[in-house]
């Protein structure tokens, strides 16, 4: 998208820090702003790093990504909201909380990744409330974000499409505090666009998929670029967005490679997943869920509505036949090199001992010390006012 953006003569910027994971994440920017570390910075670095930007190309056409991670690990709301969420939380001990969270299978890589970021670990609803938290405090710089735009006078002009890549599961299935796995709490995530005058105030139940985005922007924008409906595995939703239709797909079709090998596929009335690899995870044999009873995807209905769950294989099996072609299945060679966070687990174990990644460790006086922006902020401060 940002490629198309600056061929319409659009300045394009990010903060993001993708490039430092694969470099073609900075295809098509003008503008690449790095925040400080590796990989995570709270809402307030990325928020201030884009106000300048925007400052600068308020009075040009623009396209500026901005990528939060705030809802992902580890959780570390800053005040007032950890207090908020976190208060009924902390005022109870789970005795079993160390034997729990070391019976995850994932467990060594999580120390690392979350736990350790902890100054305390009560129990389970705890580190659930702690992404709460995370949430409402990016809804908070987002409203900061959409005051900044307001501010300058270009909220009105500025089309906002704001979604999120995955969910997490807390620990109703298990991968606890991750988003391994093809259930809604993972796949059922944000999309919401905001164009006065252009996108009418509406809401749909309608399945659609993040591919769908960028044919959409396109088409709200008058944007043609060459391109015809064929080259895209997404469809636009202006459809659905002027009432011409409530319905936009028939099914989602879903697929996963990291923690564990699978591909699924979602309707109104059902979830079917089929495992290629359950990696460390027990759940190796197909699963289907019946949604309206089952939102919560506890009870696999595979064997006993076998006639549904073949039905959804085929289908499945049909569109990934489709969708490759003759080219071979990306899907294999990566179960037959090695699923990337299970090998990251097995190294981590490795270089560390088992003995050592096992042991209980007191976590309650650890505070995660702060990082210095580039502006000299603290990026675990947030203001208030």
């Amino acid at each position: 998208m940002p490629s198309v953006f600056q061929s319409y003569g659009h300045r394009t910027g990010a903060v993001d820090h993708l490039f430092s994971m694969k470099e073609w994440f900075i295809r098509g920017y003008d503008d690449y702003m790095v925040p400080p570390g590796r990989s995570r910075s709270p809402g307030s670095v990325i928020r201030g790093m884009a106000d300048p930007w925007l400052e600068r190309y308020q009075d040009q056409d623009f396209f500026l990504f901005l990528h939060f991670w705030d809802a992902h690990i580890p959780y570390v709301p800053p005040e007032p909201f950890k207090s908020q969420y976190t208060g009924p939380q902390v005022q109870w001990l789970d005795p079993d909380m160390q034997a729990k969270l070391l019976s995850r299978p994932s467990y060594p890589l999580f120390k690392r990744n979350l736990y350790d970021h902890l100054e305390q670990m009560p129990n389970l609803e705890y580190i659930e409330a702690l992404h709460h938290a995370e949430v409402a405090y990016l809804d908070f710089e987002l409203g900061r974000l959409f005051n900044r735009l307001d501010d300058l006078g270009i909220l009105d002009d500025t089309m906002i499409v704001l979604f999120g890549d995955h969910g997490e599961i807390m620990t109703e299935h298990d991968s606890w505090f991750d988003h391994a796995g093809l259930y809604d709490s993972v796949v059922h995530v944000p999309l919401m666009i905001r164009a006065p005058g252009i996108v009418p105030a509406m809401s749909t139940s309608a399945l659609v998929g993040l591919i769908d985005v960028a044919p959409t922007v396109y088409e709200l924008l008058g944007m043609d670029c060459s391109i015809n409906d064929s080259c895209f595995d997404g469809r636009s939703l202006v459809p659905l967005m002027d009432g011409l239709t409530d319905r936009h797909r028939d099914a989602v079709y879903l697929s996963e490679c990291t923690w564990q090998a699978k591909r699924g596929v979602r309707t109104d009335e059902w979830k079917y997943i089929r495992c290629w690899d359950p990696g460390i995870y027990p759940r190796s044999g197909s699963e289907l869920y019946h949604l309206p009873t089952d939102p919560d995807e506890q009870t696999n209905l595979v064997h006993e509505r076998a006639d549904v769950a073949a039905d959804l294989d085929g289908r499945l099996q049909r569109w990934l036949a489709a969708s490759l072609g003759v080219q071979p299945d990306p899907m294999v060679e990566v179960v037959e090199y090695g699923l990337p966070a299970v090998t990251r687990l097995q190294r981590l174990v490795d270089e560390a001992g088992p003995a050592r990644m096992g042991r209980v460790i007191d976590l309650s006086s650890r505070v995660p010390e702060p990082v210095a922006a580039a502006d000299g902020h603290q990026t675990l401060e947030v203001s208030t006012a």
